[in-house]
């Protein structure tokens, strides 16, 4: 009984924001709705604890994003739908592996996902991010070990993460069809919860975290 009117609760809540973001969206159409991240950084994930002991320490790795958003809903509190891309172009390496760990290896993430932008228009507009979506892992064969590691690194992925995005700073103009095209800024920390590359070793789990920090340019047209 009590799950139940939880979930009444969190029901009408839903749609009560959901219910605000609409009469927002009528009441002002936005002359610009879409929205490209090109944004840069690094990439984290936390050490790999192995299934008899010990644990794979991995290195920053340079990130390279791309991310397209369209507002559907709202105004001042407007939610976005949209798909993030992220990518090293230099593979994750392992600290000092043993020789029968995969040394390294390169990652990409395709994520469909909804933002939820607060403050849209202002100064500093403050967001959050949830979804999900493809994860590839190419590892590098082990020196030692006789495993094989090759085309075993797809995976499904989870997004969430938060962020800040600025008003329009420059307006680059020249563009045809676009005219000038207003230029802000985006700061941001996302999640990729996903499985994980065949390291060659048993681990003690076959999830991980990649935590990606990244800044950049937010073009908006």
């Amino acid at each position: 009984m009590k799950k139940n009117i939880a979930g009444l609760v969190v029901y009408v809540l839903a749609l009560m924001c959901v219910s605000q973001l609409y009469a927002q969206s009528n009441a002002s159409s936005p002359t610009t709705r879409n929205e490209i991240g090109l944004v840069i950084g690094a990439t984290e994930v936390p050490s790999i604890g192995l299934a008899d002991g010990g644990a794979i320490h991995l290195n920053s790795s340079l990130a390279l994003g791309v991310e397209y958003d369209r507002q559907v809903l709202g105004r001042r509190t407007a939610l976005f739908g949209g798909i993030d891309f992220v990518a090293s172009p230099f593979d994750v390496k392992a600290s000092f592996p043993s020789p029968n760990v995969s040394p390294q290896y390169a990652y990409l993430f395709l994520s469909p996902n909804i933002r939820l932008k607060f403050n849209q228009g202002g100064a500093l507009q403050p967001w959050l991010l949830f979804g999900g979506g493809y994860a590839d892992f190419a590892p590098a064969q082990p020196h030692a070990g006789g495993v094989n590691v090759a085309g075993a690194g797809n995976a499904g992925t989870l997004e969430f993460g938060g962020g800040l995005d600025t008003k329009p700073l420059v307006r680059l103009g020249g563009i045809s069809l676009i005219g000038k095209l207003p230029i802000g800024a985006r700061l941001e920390v996302r999640d990729f919860y996903s499985g994980q590359p065949n390291y060659g070793v048993p681990t003690d789990g076959n999830r991980q975290n990649s935590i990606v920090l990244t800044g950049g340019l937010l073009l908006r047209f």
